[in-house]
């Protein structure tokens, strides 16, 4: 049996058409819509017994519903009505085959369906297996021969050439083509750019590297042409002095971001204009084309008469209801709080409606895998009411040195990942010289702040801060961090800390050593800027809320579900050994699992998880290990 189904299905689409299965599906299977669900709950119950289980068939002659079984061939034997739509898994049953049955067209209305029925509940998509496309099936055909990959391949390993001081870039390059999501994207050439631009892109040459990196061949290779293109499109960082690997690579994410933005729109313009040009030449034949679907539509009688007066409307109004506000992400309004616009020395008392994190991120690989949301809460001590601010990170910026405040054991300098965590998201009174505004008081009053994790990336990078920089000495901060190989960030999430924030308070808070929103400094140094501030086109969220309100949350990233899952898997450190004025870069990346090689530009060498793991660190690189399918 191939993907056309079975002989009778094809008599029964001969003479019915696609519409009651689709119908059927949407309504009493996938349910697209909240009507389709309330329709479902009221009517979805076996004609014979009355019950709603545990699996339902739907005839697709007739509108009868029956229990799998003797209540099912009943039917069958007294209507003849052989097709069949198994309703908790959407499968169609083909009563003169005695069997299920796959059609490729059928497959096709049904995901489509589940995907509105997902937008819908503001839920992601069960897994569903890698099916090739027809391009796909093409090339397989046309190129026969497969690469075996096995334990101990070296293939998408390659030294990169020092092309004088160019180890910050190489480190950072490695753990780009070792991200499991950007290698998926790239070497299944989904990067699409105009001829005009392709020999600036940015993009288009990262493409190019990832086919070599997995060509097999074992060589190192150059990478002077990408060199080329950061110094024309980040001009700070052109020279042949050592570069801070950190920078490098927020520049390297803003370049590759802002060129797959320029070839989005390009692809779109055109895509446009071919849209129009062809929406013309069809404009003649729709009114002849709609009269021919509309006499053709003869699928089952019986089913479409007897069910047309009653979902007839709600099929009109499946689009608009799958569009409607509850899609939109609308959050809490609410009134009397404070709400901050930039800084918490300046505050407004309009009410808004929570809004996603980046609204103006777009659809990009870089923005998928690395953008995140940090959510800044200020507090007034007043009244307590609560302003939070959403702006979007690609990089946690740690500091290491000592806390300006010693209360709670927080006075020396974290041990670990997690203690630098801790301390990021810890509370921090402004004090008396940053008083905001707060309208509810109409005066101006101290206030406290705290930063958590709105939204996470798909990939969490990490900077400690090692490199500090003061008026009188620069030095660098080679104290031992530890960092697990598992990371949980479930306690960071904002939904933990407001949950926290409920609980009884003690103590007062201590100073937090927030990101800072200067600019970056080159000659080896840290850059002390904030990510979210290199992210083209977005801005800053401000929302209003009461306090300690933690609802109006849309995304499934934020923590506010129950089953939401914040696991991460370390694959790549990148760490500096030597001083300012003379170091050099190394990379530890994880070629396969459990399998880490040490990339010391054109060397590559074997490396155990202790080695990875007793290393200094610098950028730690993690990996969401559950991911929601859209």
């Amino acid at each position: 049996m191939g993907d056309a189904g079975c002989v009778h299905f094809a008599s029964y689409i001969k003479e019915y058409g696609y519409d009651s299965f689709s119908v059927v599906h949407a309504y009493f299977s996938a349910c697209i819509s909240k009507e389709a669900r309330r329709r479902k709950a009221l009517s979805c119950l076996c004609h014979k017994c009355g019950s709603s289980g545990p699996q339902l068939y739907s005839c697709l002659h007739c509108i009868y519903f029956g229990c799998k079984g003797a209540h099912m061939n009943e039917h069958y034997k007294q209507t003849k009505h052989f097709m069949a739509l198994e309703l908790c898994y959407g499968m169609l049953y083909c009563y003169q085959c005695r069997d299920f049955i796959y059609h490729s067209k059928c497959q096709t209305i049904a995901e489509r369906h589940l995907r509105r029925e997902a937008r819908s509940l503001d839920k992601s998509l069960s897994w569903r297996p890698w099916s090739p496309s027809r391009l796909e099936i093409e090339l397989l055909l046309k190129n026969p021969k497969r690469r075996h990959v096995t334990a101990l391949t070296s293939i998408g390993l390659r030294g990169l050439l020092n092309l004088g001081s160019t180890c910050f870039m190489n480190c950072i390059v490695q753990a780009l083509i070792h991200t499991p999501l950007l290698r998926d994207y790239f070497l299944a050439e989904l990067h699409e750019c105009t001829s005009k631009t392709a020999a600036k892109c940015l993009v288009c040459e990262v493409s190019r590297l990832f086919q070599e990196f997995y060509s097999g061949a074992r060589g190192p290779l150059s990478l002077h042409r990408l060199l080329h293109l950061i110094w024309n499109h980040a001009r700070h960082l052109a020279g042949y002095e050592q570069q801070d690997a950190h920078e490098f690579f927020i520049a390297t994410l803003d370049v590759l971001h802002r060129h797959c933005k320029i070839s989005m729109t390009e692809l779109a313009a055109n895509a446009a204009a071919a849209a129009a040009a062809a929406a013309a030449a069809s404009e003649k034949s729709k009114s002849s084309q709609s009269n021919s679907l509309h006499q053709n539509q003869h699928v089952s009688g019986n089913f479409l008469q007897q069910h047309q007066a009653a979902s007839q409307q709600d099929a009109l109004q499946l689009l608009p209801q799958t569009g409607s506000a509850n899609m939109s992400g609308g959050g809490v309004t609410s009134t009397n709080a404070p709400t901050a616009t930039g800084s918490a020395s300046s505050a407004t008392g309009a009410t808004e409606t929570q809004t996603d994190p980046n609204p103006a991120q777009c659809n990009c690989i870089i923005d998928q895998i690395f953008t995140g949301g940090l959510q800044s809460d200020v507090v007034c001590q007043a009244c307590k009411g609560v302003s939070t601010t959403i702006d979007p990170f690609w990089d946690i910026s740690l500091d290491l040195g000592e806390s300006s405040n010693g209360q709670g054991g927080y006075g020396g300098p974290p041990k670990s990942l997690i203690d630098c965590l801790e301390r990021f998201t810890r509370a921090e009174h402004l004090g008396s010289s940053a008083k905001i505004k707060c309208n509810t008081c109409n005066s101006y009053q101290e206030s406290t702040k705290q930063l958590s994790m709105r939204t996470l990336p798909i990939v969490a990078s990490f900077h400690l801060k090692r490199f500090e920089h003061s008026s009188l000495i620069d030095k660098k901060i080679s104290t031992f961090i530890s960092f697990p190989a598992e990371l949980d960030m479930t306690p960071f999430m904002s939904q933990k800390k407001s949950d926290q924030q409920q609980q009884p308070h003690r103590g007062s808070p201590s100073t937090l050593n927030a990101m800072d929103r200067g600019g970056g400094e080159n000659n080896g140094s840290s850059s002390t800027s904030s990510s979210s501030s290199l992210l083209t086109g977005t801005s800053n969220v401000t929302t209003s809320c009461a306090p300690n309100d933690a609802d109006g949350r849309k995304h499934r990233t934020d923590g506010s579900g129950d089953t939401a899952d914040f696991r991460y898997s370390l694959y790549a450190v990148i760490n500096h050994v030597g001083t300012l004025d003379a170091g050099h870069y190394t990379a530890y990346v994880r070629h396969q699992k459990d399998i880490w090689v040490k990339c010391d530009d054109h060397i590559i060498t074997t490396a155990t998880l202790k080695q990875v793991l007793d290393s200094e660190g610098y950028l730690l690189f993690y990996h969401k290990k559950i991911l929601e399918y859209e």
